[in-house]
C-alpha cells in the first residue's frame, strides 16, 4: 500500500465535441462554423486528471465511473490511464454509448455546454466501498444529486474530507451541505443556492452569505478572470486571479480548479494556500484547447510526450 494521500473523484466522464464559433447563436438562430474538434472530457474525469496531474507522484488518484463500450470509452480511460490515474472502478456499460458534451467555444474563450450522460447514468455508488480509502473525496453533480448523496455518505463514513462541486446546481441535503469542506461553486451557481438572482454587494459577502444560510464548514466561489473568494471559520476574503499567458478555451477551467484544490488539500495545506495552487492550474489550463491541460512532466521524464501531447 502506499502512504500517498488518496483522491477519491466519482463523477461523469465524456467524450466532448467542440465547435468553435465566431459568437454564440441567439435562441433560433443558426451559426455555421468550419471548425469541430474531439477532447477528453466529463466534470468526474477532468478533475481527476487535473488532480493526477497537479500532484503527481505525491498524491493518488482514483476514479469511479462509467463509460460505454465504445471507442471513446476506451479513449477516455486511457487518458486517465495515461495521467496516472487509477480507473480500476471506471465501469464499462454494454450496449451505451460513452457520455458526450455538445460545446460551442466562442473567439473570446467563452462556452456553452449541452451534457448528454449516456453511460454515466448506470454509474453505480455500490462501487464506491471498493475504493480505496481516501483521504478527500470530490464530487460534482453532472450525474445529480443522488450521486453527490451516496459520495457524501462515504466520506462521512470513512473520515475523508469532502468537496462538493455543486456545479451545475441542483438542491442537495442539509447533510451534504454541512459536510462539505468546501463547496465550490461560481457566482451563478452561487445566486442559485440563495434562491437570489443578482447580488449587488461585494463577492466575499456572498460566500460568507451562503456559508452561514447552508450551515457549510467553507466556501469558494470562482469568479474566473477575476479570482475567487473564500468564506470560512476565518471570516471571507478575496484572492487574486493568476493571470493567463492567452484565453484559448475556458472549458474545464472549474473542473481544473477544484481537481488542484484537491491535491493542495490531500497535502495538508491550508485552504487558502490550496485555492492558490488552484488558481495556478486553472489559469493555465485556459491556454489550451479542450477541458485539459497538456500533461506536466514529471521529474526525470516527459510524460506530456510520452501521451501524444503537445509541448508548451
Amino acid at each position: 500500500m502506499s502512504d500517498r494521500p488518496v483522491i477519491l473523484v466519482f463523477g461523469a466522464i465524456n467524450h466532448d465535441e467542440v465547435a468553435r464559433v465566431p459568437r454564440h447563436p441567439m435562441p433560433g438562430e443558426t451559426v455555421v462554423t468550419g471548425s469541430i474538434e474531439f477532447f477528453q472530457g466529463g466534470k468526474g474525469a477532468n478533475q481527476a486528471y487535473a488532480a493526477a496531474n497537479a500532484g503527481g507522484s505525491r498524491v493518488s488518484v482514483q476514479m469511479v465511473g462509467a463509460v460505454g463500450d465504445d471507442a471513446a470509452g476506451q479513449a477516455a480511460v486511457d487518458s486517465l490511464a495515461a495521467a496516472g490515474v487509477d480507473t480500476t472502478l471506471v465501469k464499462q456499460v454494454i450496449d451505451r454509448p460513452t457520455g458526450r458534451a455538445y460545446i460551442t467555444v466562442s473567439d473570446d474563450g467563452q462556452n456553452t455546454i449541452v451534457v448528454g450522460l449516456g453511460a454515466n447514468a448506470y454509474v453505480s455508488p455500490s462501487n464506491l466501498v471498493l475504493a480505496q480509502r481516501p483521504d478527500v473525496a470530490v464530487a460534482q453533480t453532472e450525474l445529480g444529486s443522488a450521486a453527490v448523496e451516496a459520495l457524501c455518505a462515504f466520506a462521512v463514513e470513512v473520515g475523508a474530507r469532502l468537496i462538493i462541486n455543486d456545479g451545475p446546481a441542483v438542491p442537495l441535503s442539509v447533510a451534504a451541505l454541512r459536510a462539505a469542506d468546501p463547496l465550490v461553486v461560481n457566482q451563478h451557481e452561487a445566486l442559485d443556492l440563495m434562491g437570489l438572482d443578482t447580488w449587488e454587494g461585494e463577492q466575499a459577502a456572498l460566500a460568507a452569505e451562503l456559508r452561514a444560510r447552508h450551515d457549510v464548514r467553507s466556501v469558494i466561489i470562482t469568479l474566473g478572470s477575476e479570482g475567487s473568494v473564500v468564506a470560512d471559520a476565518h471570516g471571507a476574503r478575496a484572492h487574486p486571479p493568476v493571470a493567463a499567458r492567452r484565453v484559448v478555451d475556458t472549458t474545464g477551467a472549474g473542473d481544473t480548479f477544484v481537481g488542484a484544490l484537491s491535491v493542495g488539500l490531500a497535502l495538508g495545506e491550508d485552504i487558502d494556500s490550496a485555492v492558490a495552487l488552484a488558481s495556478a492550474a486553472a489559469a493555465r489550463s485556459v491556454e489550451w484547447k479542450g477541458a485539459r491541460a497538456p500533461l506536466a512532466p514529471p521529474a526525470g521524464g516527459r510524460r506530456a510526450r510520452q501521451a501524444g501531447l503537445p509541448a508548451h
